[in-house]
Order: structure tokens, then C-alpha cells, then sequence
């Protein structure tokens, strides 16, 4: 189809404010004229992070859910001296996650604030966006226009000493007010598809910056409600997919408590908080309990974690950029015989029925035809040496994984941070076959950054490949007692 469902829903998420159902995004595509089911639909909204499931089978989307809500910056002493304030992730997870900080509009009193240019030591450039997890922020930093010469992908994803960052200028607000140290800015997003927010500030004429307040009385209660909520999404949701959706949740389900104008912020609430903080989760960051080991395996996922991994996997459910990927690399191998292409992407450890293996083949066989029509070897070789490194890299994790026979409740005796790692790795690596089979054009430093990703992962792959493998031989052989 060449309709993206998913390119719509993301329009949809941007644009609508008001709680709607699935069968009202029917309506409207059908009205469009395009054909598409009830269950495509609900399966989209259901596990698109951007959409909030309610009860009754109703939905909203983030644009609804957090237009118009309260949050808090504190800013930092060096962005009072040069009255320029940074965004980096203080605005998560109010404002759209796919857009950069730096391309948000920040109004004060229904005028923009200019853009400024602040430098700053790295270390402090990296604690602004800590949100974004260790294993992102320094990608983030470099991204920043400001920083436009200088190529992390060149310098092994190191920052340097020094870095520019975009911001935007305070000098309209503080000719208004007296900022110091420990006053804030108070926020709220004005339209969530523009990246506007609004802000005004919070000044609290302390007598000195160590003064204690009432209003530090009432963020010590925020800081509670907040830890509170954390702690038992950690129990319903378990480390989601990343920092921003376990904040999106809780914030949602919670906004009545914590959207408040007396509210703290969340770096100050991971500063002072004994009980919740950034802990690894395989090889990225999640929030979590403090000094505690995230698990892979848990109450939020026990009977899902091992679908698919015992007797046959569906191949139907694989997504179709990863069979276009495939045939792509079919094609820049220079081969034509499709069963051999049939053979390369279902494993042999995979048993299909003979209908299945048919529905499947042709599958193959149509995508196959419509590629090859407009294949051309010579504008594919700067991603074919890429995707096929990307392929047979997925093909082995996805050889090892389909070899795994453990019931549900055995996935909790493998070593959790290495399953951890492994889902990971397929998650990255689809990422990068997803990059590459959208014939986008992309400049030496990504292609280079994807090589060196690669790398990486097969690294990490060959490192925990033996772990995991010998944790499946002793639960084996504990299935058999000797008498």
C-alpha cells in the first residue's frame, strides 16, 4: 500500500487536540477513499508512544494530553550571568520528542525571544540533556547548528572541551524582573505542532540564594508525588522504551498533581531524589530505582517476553522495510534466483507451512518485482556496503535468538542486562536498515556514524553471545533430575 498509515497518524498527533476513537480515524481515511481496517488502525494507536490509550476504547494524542500544561526551568548560573537559556531536554515530555530542542519557539508576553549563542565546558553541555540518556546526549550536543564544524562522527563521538549551544536570549524578561539564583521559569505548551511554549518568570526575593522558602516546602512535596509516580509506573510499565515515554506516562496519568505552578523540575528532582535515579538498561539509560539492576524480564512483560522465540516465528509480522532490505541486498550482490532470496531471510531453524511458505514467497516475489524495476546498482553502493553489513549482523542475532526454548518464567535465570543488550541490538540494527531502505540521501559523517554503530554491535553481539548461551545450557540440563 502505498498509503503510510503511519506517516498519517503521525499528522494526526501533531494536529488533533481532542480525544477520539479508532473508528473515527476510519471514517476519515475511508472518507479519503483509502482502504484500510479497524484492527490496522487500533494496532497503530495502541503502540504508537505519541498516543495515549483511555478507557473505552477512546485515545488522545500527546498534543492533547499536554498543550496548555504547567512544568518548571530552573535555570543555571551561567545562563543567568549571560541571560541566554538553553532548552536542551528541560522540556521533555511537554513538547514533541522528534523535534530538537533547538528548533522550539519560546514567547514571552506574546512576543519570541531571540535566539542566542551561549559557550559552555562540555560537562555542562551534557548535563542539559541528560534526559536523552548518557548513550544519546553527546549526539544531541553536536547536532546543535551552532556546533556545525565540528564532527563528532570524526572525533570516536567525543565532544571537545568547549561547545555552542543555540538559545534564546532573557534580556526581555529580566528587564522585567530581578532573576537570581533559585528563581525559575514557569512554562507551558501554547501549540504542540509549532514547538511553542510559552514562559514567564517565577521570582521568589530570596534574601540570599540559600534561603528556605515556602515554596521549597511545596517542591519537596512535588519532588514526593513525583517519586511516588515513578516508582509505581516502574512496577506497571517496567523501563520503557526510553527516559521521555516513562515521563509522558507519568506526567499524563498524573497531571492534576504534578503540572501545578508550585511544581519543581526534573533535573532537580533526580538531584535530590535517594530513591530514583539514571541507571543502565543493556547499553542505554533508563530511570529506575536507584542502584538497582534493571531486569529484562518482569510483571509488565512475563507473558509477552518470550513470544515468538518457542517452535515458529511469524514472518508475516516482519515489517516491510526489513523484506525490502533483504531484496535490496539481493540485488546489490548481483543474484536473481528468488528462492535462494526465500532461503536468506526465514532461517533454517524456522519450519514454515507449506501455505505459509507459498503466502510468503509471493510476498517476496511482488515486492521483489516492483523493486527491481527502479534498482539501480551504481546510486545503492553508498548504503549497499551498509545494509548488507546491517543484514548479516541481524541474520545472526536473529539465528541465535530463534535457537531460545525457554518458557516465560525461565527468561528470568538469563543474565538479564545481556537480554537486555540482545533486544537492543535488534531494535538498532533495524533502526539503520529502516535508514537505509527509505533512499534518503545522507551525508558522509551519518553513513560513516551508521559504520561505526555496526561495529560496535557486533562487538557487543560477540561479547554476550556466550553468556546467554552457556545461561541456556545449565537451564537445560536443570530440566533433568537424576534419580
Amino acid at each position: 500500500m502505498d498509503f503510510s498509515l503511519e506517516n498519517f497518524l503521525k499528522n494526526v498527533v501533531v494536529s488533533f487536540p481532542e480525544v477520539f476513537t479508532a473508528k473515527d480515524v476510519l471514517y476519515l481515511l475511508r472518507s479519503l477513499g483509502h482502504d484500510i481496517t479497524l484492527e490496522e488502525i487500533t494496532y497503530f494507536l495502541d503502540t504508537d508512544p505519541r498516543v495515549f490509550s483511555l478507557q473505552h476504547k477512546k485515545y488522545i494524542t500527546r498534543a492533547g494530553a499536554f498543550t496548555n500544561q504547567i512544568f518548571s526551568i530552573q535555570l543555571t548560573q551561567k545562563e543567568i550571568e549571560q541571560q541566554v537559556f538553553i532548552p536542551g531536554d528541560r522540556c521533555m515530555p511537554f513538547v514533541d520528542g522528534e523535534r530538537y530542542s533547538f528548533a522550539l519557539n519560546f514567547e514571552y508576553k506574546g512576543k519570541r525571544l531571540k535566539p542566542a549563542t551561549l559557550e559552555l565546558d562540555k560537562s555542562s553541555a551534557l548535563d542539559l540533556f541528560t534526559l536523552y540518556g548518557e548513550e544519546y546526549s553527546a549526539q544531541y550536543v553536536a547536532s546543535d547548528p551552532a556546533s556545525e564544524k565540528f564532527h563528532i562522527a570524526e572525533n570516536d563521538f567525543e565532544l571537545p572541551p568547549r561547545v555552542v549551544l543555540s538559545g534564546y536570549s532573557l534580556k526581555e524578561i529580566f528587564k522585567d524582573v530581578d532573576f537570581k539564583l533559585g528563581d525559575r521559569l514557569v512554562a507551558s505548551v501554547k501549540n504542540w505542532a509549532e514547538g511553542t511554549v510559552t514562559v514567564f518568570p517565577l521570582v521568589e526575593n530570596r534574601e540570599t540564594p540559600f534561603s528556605i522558602t515556602e515554596m521549597d516546602f511545596e517542591r519537596q512535596k512535588w519532588n514526593e508525588m513525583l517519586e511516588t509516580a515513578l516508582l509505581e509506573s516502574f512496577e506497571k510499565m517496567g523501563p520503557c522504551s526510553c527516559i521521555e515515554e516513562q515521563l509522558a506516562n507519568v506526567f499524563y496519568e498524573n497531571c492534576s498533581k504534578l503540572c501545578i505552578i508550585k511544581c519543581g523540575s526534573i533535573h532537580e528532582f533526580l538531584a535530590s531524589s535517594k530513591k530514583i535515579g539514571i541507571e543502565y538498561f543493556g547499553v542505554e539509560t533508563r530511570l529506575w530505582r536507584k542502584g538497582e539492576e534493571i531486569p529484562a524480564v518482569g510483571g509488565w512483560n512475563m507473558n509477552t517476553y518470550g513470544a515468538g522465540t518457542e517452535g515458529n516465528i511469524s514472518y508475516f509480522a516482519m515489517p516491510d522495510f526489513l523484506i525490502d532490505s533483504f531484496i535490496k541486498d539481493f540485488h546489490y550482490a548481483k543474484k536473481n534466483e528468488i528462492h535462494e532470496l526465500m532461503e536468506t531471510i526465514v532461517p533454517k531453524t524456522v519450519v514454515l507451512t507449506p501455505p505459509e511458505r507459498d503466502e510468503l514467497l509471493q510476498e517476496i516475489k511482488n515486492r521483489n518485482e516492483r523493486i527491481a524495476a527502479k534498482y539501480n546498482w551504481f546510486a545503492d553502493h553508498a548504503f549497499g556496503a551498509i545494509r548488507h553489513k546491517a543484514l548479516e549482523l541481524y541474520s545472526k542475532v536473529e539465528t541465535f535468538v530463534s535457537d531460545f526454548d525457554c518458557s516465560d518464567k525461565e527468561f528470568k535465570d538469563l543474565p538479564q542486562q545481556e537480554l537486555v543488550t540482545l533486544s537492543q541490538l535488534f531494535t538498532h540494527i533495524s533502526r539503520i536498515l529502516e535508514i537505509t531502505s527509505n533512499e534518503n540521501d545522507c551525508g558522509d559523517d551519518e553513513i560513516y556514524a551508521m559504520q561505526l554503530s555496526l561495529e560496535g554491535m557486533e562487538a557487543n553481539f560477540e561479547e554476550i553471545r556466550p553468556l546467554i548461551a552457556s545461561a541456556l545450557d545449565k537451564l537445560r540440563k536443570n530440566r533433568f533430575n537424576v534419580i
